[in-house]
């Protein structure tokens, strides 16, 4: 697990806290013009943040080639009730 990242970056008026929580909307595309701005410019500026990017972009890039299927045991379940149940229907 990731420690926590926190970075600050002053934008006339306000000051912005760029979380890694900016960096995973970010990968996703769910940030607007502006806010993608202003993470990649923290990015820019500081390094943990562009790890942490790297690995969000890597873990996704993961999570796209999980294949999940069903236990057999699962199949097996199904596959019986749904006997029982047109057998019983007949």
């Amino acid at each position: 697990m990731f420690p926590v990242l926190r970075y600050s970056v002053t934008n006339k008026p306000m000051t912005q806290n760029i979380t890694q929580e900016h960096l995973i909307l970010l990968a996703y595309g769910e940030l607007n013009a502006q806010e993608r701005k202003l993470v990649e410019s923290a990015m820019a500026a500081n390094p943990d943040l562009r790890s942490f990017y790297q690995s969000v972009l890597q873990s996704k890039q993961l999570l796209n080639t999980i294949e999940e299927e069903p236990h057999p045991t699962t199949l097996a379940i199904i596959s019986e009730h749904s006997h029982d149940s047109h057998t019983e229907a007949v």
